[in-house]
Order: C-alpha cells, then structure tokens, then sequence
C-alpha cells in the first residue's frame, strides 16, 4: 500500500509539526500544551461540519489502513452509521481540548488520559491517521502535561543510556534481517545481499555514534527515520510498529537527555 500522492505532503508535514511540538514541550510545555488544545478543538469542529455534510468521506479510510479489523469494521456498520460515531467522537475530543486548558492538574491530566486513548485508538489506520504522528503527538503531550524535569543524577545518566542501549538493540534487531540473504547457502551474491541488508542497520548505528555528540542531533534524525519507513513500509502498520515505534521512543528520549543536560531546570 503506497501514500496517495494527495496524502503524501499533509502526511509529510503532519509528522513534522508532532516533532516540533515535541520539541516545544521540552522546552515550553506551556506553549506546547496550547497548541494541542487548539489541536484538538479543531479536530472536533472540522470532524463535526464533515460528518453532517460529507459523511462519505470517512469511509474512504479503509482504502488507508493496514488493519483488515478496522477496514471491515469501515466498510460495515460504520459506513451505514457514520454521524452516529463520528458525532460523538467529536464532542470527546472537544471535551479533551476543554480539560488540556484547564488549571487543574487532575483535569489535565484526565484530558491527557483521554487522549492518549484516542491517539492510540487511530493509530491502525496508518497512513490515514499520519502513522506515527499519532506516537509523537502523544509524546509531546505527556511531556507537556506531566514535566520533563530530572532532578537526580541517577536518573540523568539513565536517562542519558537508555536511548544509546535501545539505538544499539535497534541495530542489532535489524542486523538479523541481513542474515536472511544466507538463507539459501553461502556465496558471493548472498554475500552482497548481506551486505545491501546491513544498510539499514548501518544507518541506525551512524545516528547512535552521532547522538553520542549531539544527542538533539540524534533525536531529530531518529523522527526522520520513523518518517521515512513508515512511508517505505507502504502501509503495513507491523512493520511501521516494530521499526517506526522504537525510532520515536529512542529520538524523544535522546531529546529528553539533551534537555535535562542543557537547562536541568527548563520548562517549569
């Protein structure tokens, strides 16, 4: 399955918003709180307005995901009941808005519940969801919500290896898709077939050994990795999980370590 051409741009930029509002939150979780607000309160106005006078539209998603439960679950009941899901859906993610601009840590943190369960819930449409915007965007608004504070010094330097030892795994993980080209014996074309496989393995290990430097340098390009094979994978939302996921998680926590080394006290 391959982005629409129509969807590739939007998907494209999408995806780099949810990187920059992560950034923000590390840095402005004020700031980055507000724009998920706005976020989501135009998410439920626009989704409201298309459900009243273009409900067809939204069954047009099963052409974008990856998950045959969703797409038959699209194609069936929902394209006969679209205002009565949808509707609803609406008034939760302005209730979401509403409770993220609360002052009260507990609302926010309700609203914060609400939607990570959403963002979660999308993320099995794939491309129609801006795979992994949805992973991102969740993120940028747990850091925002909760704090990226790290006062201990324990906890820096755990925070400081855990994305190195994951980058590391993530290369290792991979360097055994390359063993696959030895699958059917041992000779000079299977040998550069190993090689060819190694490649991406290769590239995770260069932004590791980069991170080590400049760990904010690591993070954005570990966004730009999960960007690019999720649009590689062409729609298989398994691949996308297994490889896309744990690039998000090593690129937000080699930013949440540049963070803490830079200003320990930023963003309070």
């Amino acid at each position: 399955m391959r982005i629409p051409a129509e969807f590739l741009w939007p998907y494209l930029i999408a995806n780099a918003v949810a990187l920059l509002i992560l950034i923000a939150a590390f840095w402005r979780p004020t700031v980055a709180r507000w724009i998920g607000v706005v976020i989501f309160a135009w998410a439920s106005l626009t989704n409201a307005v298309i459900s009243l006078n273009q409900p067809e539209r939204y069954v047009e998603y099963a052409t974008l995901t990856p998950s045959t439960l969703y797409r038959d679950f699209i194609l069936g009941w929902f394209s006969q009941h679209v205002q009565a899901f949808v509707l609803p859906i609406a008034f939760g993610q302005m209730a979401i808005a509403i409770l993220l601009a609360m002052r009260s840590r507990r609302l926010r943190l309700l609203g914060l519940a609400g939607a990570l369960v959403f963002l979660l819930a999308i993320s099995p449409l794939g491309i129609g969801a801006g795979f992994p915007f949805s992973i991102t965007f969740g993120l940028a608004l747990t850091v925002a919500v909760l704090g990226a504070d790290v006062r201990s010094p324990a906890a820096r330097d755990v925070l400081r290896w855990t994305p190195r030892i994951l980058g590391l795994a993530l290369v290792l993980f991979l360097s055994l898709f390359a063993l696959d080209a030895f699958s059917t014996g041992f000779s000079v074309r299977a040998l550069a077939g190993f090689a060819i496989h190694l490649l991406p393995a290769a590239v995770v290990l260069g932004v590791v050994l980069l991170s080590w430097r400049w760990p904010w340098l690591g993070g954005i390009l570990c966004f730009a990795l999960a960007v690019t094979y999720a649009v590689w994978a062409r729609g298989y939302f398994s691949w996308m999980v297994v490889i896309s996921g744990p690039l998000i998680v090593e690129g937000a926590l080699f930013l949440w370590s540049w963070r803490t080394r830079v200003s320990p006290a930023a963003g309070r």
